[in-house]
Order: C-alpha cells, then structure tokens, then sequence
C-alpha cells in the first residue's frame, strides 16, 4: 500500500515541520496543526500550547464580559427583576 508523503511546511527560522510533528508535539488534532501552518508561519505561534476552555461563568469568558457589557438597565435585566 502506498503512503502519501505528508507535506512539509518551513517555517520563519528555517526549520520544516510535518502537521503531524506539530500534533504530536503539543497535543492538538491533526486538523488543528494543519490549520496552525496554514495560517502562521512563526515558530512561536506554530508550537505554542494549545488554549484551556474557559468556563461559561468565568469573568474572561465571551458569555460573561457580552452581560457585563449590557449594564443593568437592559430590557432583559429588566424583564427579569419584574419576574422575581
């Protein structure tokens, strides 16, 4: 059986590197290393460690800082205190 050789992709210092030696390296989907090279091209952003999911109720989480941003007077905030 015939394997495809994986494409190898050079970096800004020179190296080349395979999406899967990214993939390996720093734990992501060879979907992901993929994406990686295919955007960037420097060493730090290629090999850099993958991002930990916030929680939803984490201040720096999207959901959170878009109701913060509201401010109290918001016709939903509103709506739910003449509720309660």
């Amino acid at each position: 059986m015939n394997h495809k050789p994986h494409k190898q992709y050079t970096l800004d210092d020179g190296t080349t590197t395979t999406a899967i030696e990214v993939s390996k390296r720093i734990g992501i989907t060879l979907k992901n290393a993929r994406t990686r090279l295919s955007v960037h091209s420097d060493p730090l952003k290629v090999f850099r460690a993958k991002q930990e999911h916030l929680r939803e109720d984490s201040p720096e989480s999207y959901k959170m800082r878009k109701i913060m941003k509201r401010g109290i007077y918001d016709e939903y905030f509103v709506l739910c205190f003449k509720t309660i």
